[in-house]
């Protein structure tokens, strides 16, 4: 996994269409980047080398919160 945190930075766009991305879980906590009221999701991401990771995103402004 230290392989992807290295090119998947906390802030950055979530890029799905870049990505193998599936849905992994629901956060309570909100987006530290706008003022969406909705809760993070959480996906579990891998590259093309096949590299995972796990992030929370915010669904309304796209941004990358946390690595998990």
């Amino acid at each position: 996994m230290s392989e992807m945190s290295q090119w998947i930075g906390i802030g950055q766009v979530f890029k799905p269409f870049a990505w193998k991305a599936n849905f992994d879980m629901d956060f309570s906590s909100e987006c530290m980047y706008c003022d969406s009221n909705e809760s993070l999701k959480g996906y579990t991401v891998e590259n093309e080398e096949g590299s995972a990771a796990r992030v929370a995103i915010c669904p309304a402004c796209r941004k990358i919160n946390a690595r998990y």
